[in-house]
């Protein structure tokens, strides 16, 4: 935008007077911009060009942007784009907390946890409605923790996408499911929900909410732990997490729900004999809402719940009290010659 804008009569466009332009000639310029750029990528000799741009800004309301929202791109750009695939670009909200309050066009902004879970909802919905025309193109919400071959594999887009499903509540090991994703990923692309760390932020409310109301803190430290190590986040206002809490809870049903409905085909890692709500939830909604092939393990001599049985095809359940490693092995095989049957899978 910014080499484009001196033909709009703008020629000192920057981050901070972006949003100080009026409406109608920041779209011309961003219209202007597009242009460019679908005229460079019909130039192109690459495999793969990928275009960056947030979602949608909330700005100061003024007189252009009355409701303070922009959105990045409009449908129209879009399907002027042609894209193959939308990749909602998206990392946990304490992760995004600190790095706007260090940035000093953002830090004194009213940056809260609701307001930054509000509109990480907001940008995801925006994309989910304008995917809705499947002719469109692919769309996937992607979190920044996946190990960076996994993007890599994303943007190459030729291994079928699996949502790996286990038990987090109550866990704090998630040893064998990470080897497990590492087998998998040789073959297929592995959408982990717990790359979307605020889960941390449930369990460190609920903790300090539990003591006696004398007890608890104004303000507490939540430890998030990420592959490259912990990070201690402090000074978190207790307050500001329990305004936001109940979206925080509803954003995580509602993501790991979407993220389904972008692969194609779940894969249980049912690490242990007690059961799991949000386990059986993804269940239901793999084999019931989007007809996904959905795959268990299950390291056990003793069945699971019928209830649970009945949305599984028997032929799809790798279980038995033996070494989980050859369980896995089993599993991994399975899916190798299945996948290309999967009515979800195309190349």
């Amino acid at each position: 935008m910014q080499k484009v804008s001196k033909k709009h009569g703008v020629p000192n466009l920057t981050r901070d007077n972006v949003f100080t332009i009026s409406k109608a000639q920041l779209d011309r310029i961003r219209n202007s911009a597009i242009e460019e750029v679908v005229k460079e990528i019909k130039l192109s000799n690459n495999e793969i060009e990928i275009i960056s741009t947030p979602a949608l800004f909330y700005v100061r309301p003024w007189a252009d942007y009355l409701d303070g929202r922009v959105d990045g791109l409009t449908l129209e750009l879009i399907q002027r784009i042609n894209p193959n695939t939308i990749l909602v670009l998206i990392d946990d909200l304490l992760r995004v907390r600190i790095s706007l309050l260090e940035d000093t066009l953002w830090r004194d902004k009213g940056i809260t946890l609701n307001n930054l879970a509000r509109s990480r909802q907001t940008a995801i919905q925006l994309v989910e409605e304008y995917c809705r025309d499947p002719a469109l193109c692919n769309w996937l919400i992607f979190a920044k923790e996946h190990p960076i071959e996994c993007f890599a594999d994303v943007l190459l887009n030729t291994k079928p996408k699996l949502y790996i499903s286990y038990r987090m509540t109550g866990e704090t090991k998630f040893s064998n499911v990470i080897r497990f994703i590492s087998k998998l990923s040789e073959n297929f692309i592995c959408i982990d929900p717990y790359s979307i760390k605020d889960w941390e932020i449930i369990k460190a409310y609920d903790k300090e909410m539990a003591k006696p109301e004398t007890d608890r803190n104004e303000r507490i430290e939540i430890e998030v732990p990420y592959r490259e190590g912990h990070i201690k986040f402090s000074n978190i206002p207790l307050a500001e997490i329990h305004e936001t809490i109940d979206n925080i809870r509803t954003q995580i049903v509602q993501r790991d729900l979407q993220l389904i409905t972008c692969t194609h085909a779940t894969v249980i890692h049912h690490g242990t004999e007690e059961p799991s709500y949000g386990v059986m939830t993804e269940l239901i909604h793999s084999a019931t809402e989007v007809s996904h092939p959905v795959y268990v393990l299950y390291p056990f001599k003793t069945r699971l719940s019928p209830f649970f049985e009945h949305y599984v095809r028997s032929e799809n359940m790798i279980s038995g009290d033996i070494n989980i490693e050859r369980l896995e092995d089993q599993i991994v095989e399975k899916l190798l010659a299945d996948y290309e049957s999967w009515p979800t899978w195309s190349d």
